[in-house]
């Protein structure tokens, strides 16, 4: 709902914040679909990493694992986990122009920066990817973007960037595609809005139950703007 306050528009959402509020966004399956380029990238090495190529059975069985289910699946040394990280990212660099973003989510984040929100990305992928990919999409007005190593769980990364930026936990809403997004909020805690269009599938996101699941960017609209 909204209420006038010597002319200015005050917009409270639902949990009773007054806003605007900070919005901190995942990267990867929230706001760009790399997972696409990220798949050819691994079947294009999948001799090299010594794995038969992934199929869409394949994919879309990943979608219900943890990602320490995944290592274990494809029996992936935890010491090698950060090296193929950094060569996946830096592979990516090259590979920017074939991502495309979520539908809605370039306009509900130009929106949502009109209307005074903070803007954030926390990501585990390179600030450089991150930049140029936002650049060429019309879409670089995020207030700080946060790269931090966090496969295996977010919960410090995100204390870091709270920390880092002055932002109080209930004044943060995290949006995010993947279990461990939901698992990071709740320890520390503070709100999520858990999106199905990303890497994660619907069900196995409510099973951990964020505290909102939402299927389209209209749907995050209507929960931050009443």
């Amino acid at each position: 709902m909204s209420n006038e306050s010597a002319g200015e528009q005050i917009l409270v959402h639902p949990a009773g914040r007054t806003n605007p509020c900070t919005l901190i966004f995942d990267f990867d399956g929230t706001i760009a679909d790399t997972l696409s380029a990220i798949i050819r990238m691994i079947n294009e090495h999948a001799e090299e990493f010594h794995f038969k190529p992934l199929n869409d059975k394949d994919v879309e069985d990943l979608r219900g694992l943890s990602n320490s289910e995944i290592i274990k699946k494809y029996k992936i040394p935890l010491v090698k986990v950060p090296g193929l990280m950094i060569r996946s990212q830096k592979e990516l660099h090259h590979r920017m122009h074939e991502v495309a973003l979520f539908p809605g989510i370039r306009d509900l984040v130009l929106e949502l920066k009109a209307k005074g929100f903070g803007l954030g990305i926390l990501t585990s992928n390179s600030e450089e990817n991150v930049r140029k990919l936002l650049r060429s999409r019309g879409l670089d007005v995020f207030d700080f973007i946060h790269s931090e190593s966090n496969f295996l769980g977010k919960n410090r990364a995100l204390l870091h960037l709270l920390h880092k930026h002055g932002l109080t936990r209930e004044n943060v809403i995290y949006v995010g595609d993947e279990v461990r997004d939901i698992e990071a909020c709740q320890k520390i805690p503070v709100d999520i809005i858990a999106v199905s269009w990303g890497f994660h599938r619907r069900e196995f996101l409510g099973r951990h139950h964020p505290t909102h699941l939402v299927d389209s960017a209209e749907e995050i609209r209507a929960i931050l703007i009443n």
